[in-house]
């Protein structure tokens, strides 16, 4: 029978304490109502030289079409299976974003453009780029031949499948916690019984 008023004592502390615990420590997952978005590529560079392109994961690719007579500003075009999502011509320190149904897909800042008597190379950081959720999840990074490069310095991404700010170790102290103090209320409701 006392085991009955221990058990739904821990129980009722239990709950009570992770609510606390997801309001106070973890408030990002859900403060701004907007979902998290999966980073595939999170702030490398990419070097495109004009005419050629770069493929990203989910078979994204930008290519550069040209550039003007100064060789300071590209048109660049963004395709996914051989179809135009958008195009921009862009200067040094230019954005170029691209979203879907208002989902950030991928973020271009232009930091060089390299001009040549072949054309011009065009040195693109910081690089992001989120999952879309609307299409798979790429299961390897795949590089086209056509990119593989000594320059580029772009590391394979870590793809994050956990939530930003949540932290495992605070979990796990904090169920240790509740169970210690479950344990300490219980003895101390069970000598008063006694």
């Amino acid at each position: 029978m006392n085991f009955l008023p221990a058990l739904f004592f821990s129980a009722t502390v239990f709950f009570l304490f992770s609510i606390i615990v997801s309001y106070v420590v973890f408030p990002a997952a859900g403060a701004d109502d907007k979902r998290l978005s999966i980073i595939l590529i999170d702030g490398d560079e990419i070097y495109v030289r004009s005419g050629s392109y770069y493929t990203f994961l989910q078979d994204y690719q930008v290519y550069v079409k040209g550039a003007n007579s100064e060789g300071n500003r590209v048109w660049i075009e963004l395709c996914r299976d051989d179809v135009s999502l958008e195009d921009a011509i862009v200067g040094e320190g230019d954005t170029f974003v691209y979203s879907n149904n208002s989902t950030e897909i991928l973020n271009l800042t232009v930091e060089t453009i390299y001009g040549g008597a072949n054309g011009v190379l065009v040195k693109f950081s910081p690089v992001y780029q989120y999952l879309n959720p609307k299409l798979p999840m790429p299961q390897t990074p795949v590089t086209s031949p056509d990119n593989s490069s000594d320059t580029n310095s772009s590391v394979p991404p870590v793809f994050e499948n956990q939530a930003e700010g949540f932290d495992m170790p605070i979990l796990l102290l904090s169920i240790g916690a509740v169970l210690l103090m479950t344990g300490i209320f219980a003895e101390i409701y069970r000598k008063k019984r006694l």
